[in-house]
């Protein structure tokens, strides 16, 4: 079961999510305090992350910024209402937000955006390397080989 957090100022709009995504199959977290966010991905072990981009103590973007940094395999998403063209080109050019989401949002869009993620993140796993295989740096080496030189001009 997929793992979301998220992440706004405003607990009404919390609210709506919880009524929206209750009965579509995800495990729902959501905090109104943008800096314990990272705490809770650690500690819930969250797999995509919904943050607001206008909050008071963080803004989305930064938010997002530090999660990639410390969190690379979770999926992060940013939803907001203001149509900051500059805070939407800087999110991407830093690689902090997979997609973007309008407020107010479109329920089926919404839903529709998570289970593919879901999906995608399954298929992923399935390809994932094996966890019984060592990581390649503990591995015995491979046994060297001398470089094969080529002269050219010169007879032996």
């Amino acid at each position: 079961m997929m793992r979301v957090l998220f992440v706004d100022d405003e607990q009404l709009i919390l609210n709506a999510l919880r009524r929206t995504l209750r009965n579509e199959g995800f495990e729902l977290f959501f905090t109104t305090d943008p800096l314990s966010a990272p705490r809770m991905i650690a500690e819930e072990r969250i797999d995509v992350i919904v943050s607001d981009h206008m909050m008071p103590d963080m803004s989305g973007v930064e938010l997002l910024a530090l999660v990639r940094s410390l969190h690379r395999n979770v999926t992060r998403l940013m939803m907001t209402g203001q149509a900051d063209l500059s805070a939407t080109i800087r999110a991407v050019n830093e690689g902090a937000v997979h997609r973007f989401l309008e407020k107010p949002w479109d329920d089926a869009q919404l839903k529709r955006v998570l289970h593919e993620i879901e999906r995608s993140r399954e298929r992923l796993a399935v390809v994932a390397p094996s966890p019984a295989l060592p990581p390649l740096a503990s591995r015995a080496p491979l046994p060297t080989q001398q470089p094969r030189q080529r002269v050219v001009g010169i007879e032996s």
